[in-house]
């Protein structure tokens, strides 16, 4: 065992020292070693040695021990400093970001060791342990350093030995405010990432949001009054690499009530009142029935000014800013989508408002399509569109009038949702092509009715054509017609491509090669030009008509090809395809929910957007919070009854409404005296 320990090759441990070139000056390279770390000598493995054989423990847990010990004699109280600050910055590390997981690892293991000691002693030296201030005015704490690194192991070791570093902040100088350690990870979190370590921050951000204080965490993004620099939550929302963090500061929307304990009071209370209040809330074993939601968040500005300062209207409230609500939307972000407080939100506003309002805007663009229907099929019958003689031609002339007015008003609402949303993500939007198309085409009507060409019939199919497709914009009225119609969307957007990709590279083939038999043998005869050939081809697939009824004038090799072509797409194309669409169905369905609710917020945001505050319905129907049971959460919540059986009971949904809130509402703890 002393021979295996005398070989350093044996053992997994990483050496705080810097590995410089043999030609730099060996003073130079001595100095800078033994700043982090005395070598792996001859006495170190001695110690290492003796510590396994006494202690009974591991020989990684002794190395880990011997070395903690030798870092305490060389550096004293300035050990974790060194450890969380200097060693991921030195050059061994700072820029080979594939060594720094394992150095976290390390690091974490000799972070335990020290705490675990030093909360033993009687005056802890780490409990309010500060950088000096000569090396940093911030003054930062170990939890501040480690935030900063985005070490989210090296946190949560800290934070189960000392809770309270939570709320320590830095120290205010020259012109810089003081920071909590969350503020010091979020603003690490939005700067761009160039050390391959993405996610880090998102992981340590998340982690200290989920043990802080709901009220803590709502002050780093709304203003209240007493603070006047926070951060913008859009920006997170919108980050890539900050999904995790946005989830968690929703989780902190939500406030748990058990009405049976103590409540936290406004006034001065005597000491230790607040204390045992929250050992009560933190240490409670049952499940809460009831949970206060907040929304005020998500109705903010990009500068943290909510809608409403009690029933008055906010003076400092941008109307043109965009809420957290429809970034939350338009991100990727699915776990921030489907949480309880934007899914509880999204519904009180589609009750309160949004429902109502896309119902009558679904059905003024019924009446649109009623009268245009009237005014095009109708003035087709005429043998003069522009003769406008008798009740029914003066019916067509007013429905003619009302159609251009509306198409006037539908243009005028694009160009109003193109200033809002942007051009750019305007442009990206195809849906939005399909409605400029029928608009246009409508309006182009006019000049051809008036110069009497008969072209006017042709844009006017095409724009009638779109002009109808348009109605499936409105198709969330409701929640059945708004899940088919996104399942739909679905497989038509994606077998549908694939297939006729496919189908084109045969059709255009069979199409070639059968005109060119044909030609061989003379026979061109039998189907009369190319044209007719691609309509026999396309007619085999929609009507799955053969080529010809009668094969014997078609020569051999013209024979062989029809059945190749038909047996590819009969028999194999269009059966793959029906085992596509049955597959991507399933799969569709269930994207589809998701799709609706994002629908539904997009309909919402866009509809409480307004440049007018009479008008504003999100400031009209602003409400900073609601109190909701778990019955009603369940029932909002488990909405989809089709992907569980019919005769769940309540009690089964409620126990699922649980174990899902249990990963939301999570037990803080008790900071020290």
């Amino acid at each position: 065992m002393a021979a295996a320990a005398s070989r350093g090759k044996d053992y997994t441990a990483i050496q705080m020292k810097n590995q410089e070139s043999p030609k730099q000056d060996n003073n130079q390279f001595s100095a800078k070693r033994t700043s982090l770390e005395k070598p792996f000598d001859e006495a170190f493995w001695n110690q290492v040695q003796d510590k396994f054989s006494k202690e009974n423990i591991s020989w990684i847990a002794a190395m880990d021990e011997v070395r903690t010990q030798r870092l305490e004699e060389e550096h004293q109280k300035l050990t974790l400093q060194v450890l969380i600050r200097d060693w991921p910055n030195s050059d061994e590390y700072c820029d080979r970001p594939e060594l720094i997981a394992s150095l976290e690892h390390q690091i974490n293991r000799f972070v335990d060791i020290i705490l675990s000691k030093d909360k033993q002693l009687r005056k802890p030296q780490y409990k309010f342990f500060r950088v000096d201030e000569d090396e940093d005015k911030d003054c930062p704490t170990i939890l501040h350093l480690a935030a900063k690194q985005g070490f989210e192991k090296i946190a949560k070791t800290i934070v189960e030995y000392y809770p309270g570093l939570l709320y320590l902040k830095t120290e205010e100088h020259d012109d810089k405010r003081e920071y909590l350690p969350v503020e010091i990870a979020l603003q690490e979190g939005l700067k761009f990432d160039t050390s391959g370590r993405s996610g880090w921050w998102d992981n340590t951000c998340a982690y200290l949001i989920g043990k802080m204080k709901n009220e803590w965490i709502h002050n780093l993004f709304v203003l209240n009054g007493s603070n006047t620099d926070i951060f913008n939550f859009g920006e997170f929302i919108q980050h890539p690499n900050m999904k995790k963090t946005v989830v968690a500061v929703l989780d902190r929307l939500i406030s748990p009530h058990w009405p049976y304990l103590p409540q936290k009071k406004e006034r001065e209370s005597f000491k230790g009142e607040e204390r045992s209040i929250e050992k009560a809330w933190s240490s409670v074993p049952d499940n809460p029935m009831n949970y206060h939601f907040v929304y005020h968040l998500l109705d903010c500005d990009e500068s943290g000014n909510l809608p409403k300062i009690g029933d008055k209207r906010n003076a400092n409230f941008n109307l043109r800013g965009k809420s957290n609500l429809y970034h939350i939307a338009n991100s990727q972000n699915k776990e921030a989508i489907q949480h309880p407080v934007v899914r509880m939100l999204v519904m009180r506003k589609w009750s309160k408002f949004a429902q109502w309002w896309f119902g009558i805007q679904a059905s003024f663009y019924l009446l649109f399509l009623i009268l245009m229907s009237f005014a095009l099929i109708y003035g087709s019958t005429r043998s003069d569109p522009n003769s406008y003689i008798g009740s029914a031609d003066k019916l067509r002339a007013f429905c003619e009038i009302a159609t251009i007015l509306m198409v006037i008003f539908y243009v005028i609402e694009e160009c109003f949702q193109a200033d809002n949303e942007g051009i750019k993500k305007y442009i990206k939007d195809p849906y939005n092509w399909f409605d400029w198309i029928g608009l246009v085409m409508t309006l182009l009507v006019i000049p051809l009715r008036f110069s009497g060409s008969s072209g006017q019939w042709t844009v006017a199919s095409i724009g009638y054509l779109f002009n109808f497709l348009r109605i499936f914009k409105f198709s969330c009225v409701s929640r059945t017609t708004g899940l088919y119609t996104k399942t739909l969307a679905k497989i038509c957007y994606r077998d549908m491509v694939r297939f006729m990709a496919v189908f084109i590279v045969v059709f255009v083939a069979f199409c070639g090669s059968l005109f060119m038999s044909l030609r061989a043998m003379n026979s061109t005869s039998l189907i009369d030009g190319f044209s007719n050939v691609m309509l026999v081809g396309i007619r085999a697939l929609v009507e799955q008509n053969p080529v010809d009824d009668d094969y014997s004038k078609f020569k051999w090799l013209s024979v062989i090809i029809i059945l190749c072509y038909m047996a590819m797409v009969i028999v194999i194309l269009l059966n793959i395809l029906i085992a596509q669409l049955s597959y991507t169905y399933a799969e569709a369905k269930k994207m589809a929910k998701l799709q609706y609710d994002i629908d539904r917020v997009l309909i919402i945001t866009r509809l409480e957007h307004s440049r007018f505050s009479r008008f504003n319905l999100r400031v009209r129907y602003y409400q900073e919070g609601d109190w909701i049971g778990e019955v009603k959460l369940a029932k909002a919540l488990l909405e989809y009854s089709e992907d569980r059986y019919p005769w769940e009971s309540i009690e089964e949904k409620l126990e699922q409404i649980r174990t899902m809130m249990k990963k939301v509402i999570k037990r803080l703890p008790v900071p020290d005296n």
